[in-house]
């Protein structure tokens, strides 16, 4: 059931649903004109001239809320006195005639109903401080004073009237309040919880639309830049294919009291051409300072592919030394490793031991991993983009997201994959592979009881230990 409500500036009339209570004002949603209602005819009272600030529905929508239907009979936005604050305000009433009032801000969304004031409610009101209701206690914990900006609608008070809110917060539950309003010399009280944006925004049919838009926007941008993901991560494999597959070998060399000062590893093979392998070893001899040369030697032909030299630090407790060293463009074969020591001519017998592991091909997946995240990241940003634009009715179906903007993301995609290539060229492709040592002195700080130095195995599981 409406009721018929005609302007008294302008003499249109808007039908808008029936209330249980006599509304005082009505707000022209064609000229913004304010006509007061008296019995039988309205009578013009003002105008509102300011513009509503982010509406979520106009007059007669309806809202479903905790199983109930409302229509929305009036709407205002309106301001604090004094400041940029504004907020939207919406009154319903379901098919009886009884009303809700919903609110949302920058800061806050919520609901409110009327309750009944009694004289020892307007007595603590006016005392401010904590308002007890229905066995609670609610603390004062903020006032304005408001002017309405922009209306539709009708209203139970005169909507040209600046309000005096005040708002007391429940001493536990955060979520729930009490709002204090007095218009003239009425002054009226209303009971609020608070809802999270998403909820209350699914509340309102146009918000709930652009809900699922910008919802089937986002599926459809992240399914877009996951297939550049997936072109990505072939891409990783195409151009590094030579050393994609990774294979490790661990072993332990351990000669005590030795005259010889020079020793070979087992072999092992080598698949594919153009390979890296990196060798992390740990060496301990006891004498300081003496050099190491480890080279890598091919089985067949017994050519050195390389040959790099390692010092041993006199580091007071052990002589131990913690290396890297990569060797590239290795082609296909057996190899071994040759560790050569220097001869101290002084003492002709050393104790050598040397833990090591090899590692033939590998590729850093950290450059793969990164333009990964770059590319979703892309992708909500894309996302938050096209949102500002208002474009979100052109994506709805997958098939044109690449058409979008005449063809702007597949520009955009030419770009994260011509990156991708790039950086896997100058930083992980084996074509840049440079070889290279790292010489340090290790020192394994774990001490037992009777302060022996001792050294846990790095890489072999040949030996529990060594001191």
């Amino acid at each position: 059931m409406n009721a018929k409500y005609q302007c008294a500036n302008c003499h249109s009339v808007t039908e808008i649903a029936y209330t249980k209570l006599k509304p005082q004002t009505f707000a022209c949603p064609v000229c913004s004109s304010i006509s007061k209602i008296n019995e039988t005819s309205t009578e013009y009272a003002g105008k509102i001239t300011g513009s509503f600030k982010d509406v979520y529905a106009s007059l007669n929508e309806t809202v479903t809320y905790n199983g109930r239907t409302y229509y929305i009979v009036g709407i205002s936005t309106k301001q604090e006195k004094g400041s940029y604050v504004s907020w939207n305000e919406y009154i319903l009433a379901d098919k009886n005639g009884d009303l809700i009032f919903l609110s949302h801000g920058s800061d806050f969304n919520s609901f409110l109903t009327e309750i009944p004031i009694t004289t020892e409610l307007t007595e603590q009101a006016k005392l401010g401080g904590t308002i007890k209701y229905k066995g609670s206690g609610y603390d004062f914990e903020f006032a304005q004073y408001a002017l309405p900006v922009a209306a539709h609608g009708v209203f139970f008070n005169n909507i040209l009237e600046e309000s005096y809110n005040r708002t007391f917060q429940h001493n536990y539950n955060q979520s729930q309040f009490l709002s204090v309003e007095k218009y003239g010399d009425v002054t009226e009280v209303f009971f609020g919880e608070y809802l999270n944006k998403t909820s209350f925004r699914k509340l309102f049919i146009k918000e709930r639309e652009s809900i699922y838009k910008n919802n089937n926007v986002l599926k459809n941008l992240v399914l877009f830049f996951a297939l550049i993901s997936l072109v990505i991560g072939g891409l990783h494999y195409a151009l590094n294919y030579n050393n994609v597959d990774m294979v490790t070998y661990t072993n332990s060399i351990i000669k005590a009291n030795s005259t010889s000062n020079q020793f070979i590893s087992p072999p092992f093979d080598v698949k594919g051409h153009d390979k890296k392998i990196k060798l992390s070893f740990v060496s301990e001899v006891t004498d300081p300072d003496i050099a190491l040369n480890v080279s890598l030697v091919n089985e067949k032909t017994n050519a050195t592919h390389l040959t790099e030299t390692f010092k041993h630090f006199n580091n007071s407790q052990n002589y131990a030394s913690g290396n890297e060293v990569t060797f590239c463009g290795v082609d296909k074969g057996s190899y071994h490793l040759a560790f050569h020591y220097t001869a101290n001519i002084n003492k002709p017998e050393n104790s050598y031991d040397v833990d090591y592991k090899i590692t033939v091909g590998g590729v850093s997946q950290v450059w793969l991993y990164i333009s990964i995240i770059i590319t979703l990241t892309a992708a909500f940003f894309y996302y938050y983009t096209i949102i500002n634009r208002n474009h979100t009715n052109e994506l709805q179906d997958f098939k044109n997201v690449y058409k979008y903007k005449n063809y702007e993301p597949l520009k955009y995609a030419g770009i994260i994959l011509g990156l991708y290539i790039f950086g896997n060229y100058m930083f992980i492709s084996n074509l840049t592979c440079n070889s290279s040592k790292v010489n340090t002195e290790l020192e394994n700080a774990n001490y037992t009881g009777n302060r022996v130095h001792y050294i846990a195995r790095t890489y072999s599981s040949s030996g529990a230990s060594h001191k």
